[in-house]
This record gives C-alpha cells, structure tokens and sequence, in this order.
C-alpha cells in the first residue's frame, strides 16, 4: 500500500501521461516523483509558466494530452497563462496542482485555485481522498480527452500524504465525434453545387482533414485558405490561399472577398479571421462547420450552421455534391492560373525582402524572423506564427502564446539529456530537446 500521491501518479501513467512538464516545490515533489517511477519521463523547466506552454506545445505536437505539475499557489498562479492559452485553444491538459490542506487556512500558499483555473477557461478537478483518488483522477483525464478540456488537478497536502491502494483505472467509454444530420449535409452539398466561387476556411478543428477537404475543393472548385492557427494545412496544394485575415497576402485577401460562399471547417470566423468582419463579402453565404455547438455563429452570423466533425462532414458531403460548374476554380476568381501561380505564394510576405535597420548592431523583426525561417527545422512549435515563417506541418506550429517572443521550444540550447521523442513519420524528423 502506498500514499494517494503515488496512486495518482501510478494512475495518470497507466491512463497514457508519458511525459510531465513542471518545477518541483515541496508540494508537488511525491506526485512528481510518483510519475517519474511508473514510467512518465520528467521534463524540468525553469519557470511554470514554460512548463504550461512547453505541455500545450507537446500535446499539439503529439496528439496525446499533456501533463504538468506545479507547487501550491505561486506555482499555479506562475503558470497561469501558459494554462488560459491551453484553454483557450481547447488543448487536452492536466495540471496537476498541489493545494494547501484544508485546515492550512492561514497558509500564505492558499489561493482560491478552484476559481484561478475556472476564470481562464479551465476546468477543475480536485481528488477528494484516498478511496477515490483513482476515479477522481480518471475522471479528469477523460474529461481533458472527451472534451478537449485543460484540467487543472488540485492535490490538497494532507490528501496525497494519506495512505491508499491502487487499483486500475475505469474504462473509458469509447466516444465517436458529431456526424451533419442528412438535412445539413444536403444543403451544404446544394450550396457548394450552386456557388460561382467558394471558399474554404479551415482552422484548428479542421487539421486532422486535409485530404478530405482537398477531395471535397476539387469536386466544387473551391480555394483553401485557414485561419492562423492552421497556416500551411494545405500547403502545396495549388489552390491553397494561405492565411485568411490579418495575416492574408493582398491577393488572397482580395479572392476570398469575392467569395460567394464561405465555409468555415473547425475555423471560428473571428475578427483576426474575417479582418474585424471586412474580409467576409456581405453578400456572402457563410456555412460554419464545428463539433461545439455553442461555437456556431459565436463571432459572427451564419446562414448554416452544421454540428459535425470537419473530416466526417466532408466524407458526406462530397458523394452528394453535384459536379462543378462549367467554369473551374480559377477562371471563377478571374485569374488564368492556381492561385500560388498567380501571386499569392510569390507574395507572401515569408519569400519578401526583409527590411533593414539604420541603427548599428540592430536587426528588424522582419529580417530577424526571414532568417529564422531559413534554418529552422521544418517540425516545430513556435510563440507565434509570424507573416514570415512559413509552416509547413501544421499541427506542430501553433500560437502556443499570444504574444510576440523570439523564444521557442525548439530555440532552447541542448542540454545533457537525450531528445524526448516524437511520433513516427514525417512529422517528427527532429524531436525537441529540453525547454527552458
């Protein structure tokens, strides 16, 4: 028989964590200790706020959820926006979070932790003792993947310390995605059959549906532009338009204004998006595609809103769209080539001259980031996803933070432990190493 905190850690192994990112207090030191003995590979960061944002990246990157463990109070509060950015873009997390004991009501560690994690966005969990410290733990845990939840796990002092048995984990039920219903299937498939120039919109939700969608703009003569979140999905493909919003080159800002129907796959439609809603032509049929229902329509109005995952929507919507019209994709928009022949990649602002600065041992932004993007590995995560870094994989480029940074996982200098890997394929040709 062990203590709760070796229960914990033995339960969160065995439900898949595999690699834990945090600072180690004394708090959180047995339930870190406990990971690191059932087989989770422990990564130290200098702060917790790194240890929040390298997780997120490592979920985004790998698909599996990512784990963090932080002290009591000040390591919360430290990690706090690397937590609101996870939970803001709905990455599967859990932060596992020591807590002072509930008689410790005059500890200077005490925050109300329930309510930090719930005003960013994340859900919180607690576990309650040591005869449910195993489903409580599960129960986070499914909550992060079901939902795609940051889950913030709070670990009172005087709880991890009690003993406690082990025993495996319930089950999780198997859960499949939102399938479109057949009448919005259909009408989706009679708009596309009736649009003189569509546009396709993908976003993070959508990053898992690149053929189908692919499958489904050829058929239609459709262009494929997403959002930030989502830059180079379709890269290499020769209708691809890159980034729509801010972001968006002058040629492909103009395409997609011209669009009679816009569809937005996992893609909310928000002001950096649509340009503060300018982007969108008005007279613009605009179909939103989500598997989060309260997601329809949240930034701006659409004429369908479809209740689905992206890739299932498309596989059924794409046998039931009637064949294009006799003038193609590129005709349409009123130019005689694909849209990367016509200007839109030669114009991107990755493959434009940097500009210079006059002041002596100085660099701008722009040469700074131009040269960058030259010897960067092509699998990466990085802060933001600047106009000129291109990114050609996108699950592993992210806007892991909303501001600005020169910072990223992939800039931190080697350290002395071997590289934690990555999944097989293409898309992990170079695994990151130690994050600061």
């Amino acid at each position: 028989m062990g203590t709760v905190a070796d229960v914990v850690g033995a339960a969160l192994v065995r439900l898949g964590a595999d690699h834990v990112f945090g600072v180690v207090g004394s708090g959180n030191f047995h339930v870190t200790n406990a990971l690191v003995k059932h087989g989770a590979r422990f990564v130290a960061t200098r702060h917790e706020g790194g240890a929040a944002t390298a997780a997120d990246a490592y979920s985004r990157l790998t698909g599996r959820p990512g784990v963090v463990t932080v002290h009591q109070g000040c390591g919360l509060t430290n990690a706090m926006t690397g937590i609101a950015e996870a939970a803001k873009s709905r990455t599967p997390m859990i932060v596992v979070a020591a807590e002072p004991a509930a008689s410790a009501r005059l500890s200077n560690f005490r925050v109300d932790q329930e309510a930090l994690a719930r005003a960013v966005g994340a859900a919180s969990e607690r576990v309650h003792g040591p005869a449910t410290a195993v489903s409580d733990t599960a129960r986070a845990w499914r909550l992060a993947v079901a939902e795609r939840r940051t889950v913030v796990l709070n670990l009172p002092i005087d709880v991890q310390a009690a003993s406690a048995e082990f025993t495996d984990p319930p089950a999780a039920p198997s859960i499949e995605p939102p399938r479109a219903s057949d009448a919005a299937v259909t009408a989706l498939a009679d708009l596309l059959a009736n649009a003189q120039r569509p546009v396709f919109i993908a976003g993070r939700g959508a990053l898992h549906a690149r053929a189908e969608l692919e499958t489904l703009a050829a058929r239609c003569g459709a262009l494929l532009a997403t959002s930030a979140v989502a830059k180079g999905l379709f890269a290499g493909n020769d209708w691809n338009l890159d980034v729509s919003g801010g972001f968006a080159t002058p040629l492909a800002a103009e395409l997609i204004s011209s669009a009679d129907v816009v569809v937005a796959w996992g893609a909310s439609l928000n002001m950096w998006t649509s340009r503060h809603g300018k982007l969108i032509n008005p007279a613009a049929t605009v179909v939103q595609v989500d598997i989060d229902q309260s997601s329809l329509g949240a930034h701006r109005p659409v004429h369908l809103g479809v209740v689905s995952d992206a890739r299932l929507c498309a596989v059924a919507v794409t046998p039931r769209s009637r064949a294009p019209l006799p003038v193609s994709g590129p005709i349409r928009y009123g130019v005689s080539s694909t849209p990367a022949a016509a200007g839109v990649t030669s114009r991107s602002p990755t493959t434009a001259p940097p500009r210079t600065s006059t002041r002596e041992h100085s660099a701008s932004p722009s040469t700074t980031c131009s040269r960058r993007n030259a010897w960067w590995p092509s699998t990466r995560v990085t802060s933001w996803a600047t106009r000129r870094c291109s990114c050609p994989f996108p699950i592993t480029e992210g806007s892991v933070s909303r501001r600005p940074s020169s910072r990223s996982v992939s800039d931190s200098p080697p350290r002395s432990a071997p590289p934690w890997p990555t999944p097989a394929g293409p898309r992990s040709r170079r695994a990151a190493t130690a994050v600061s």
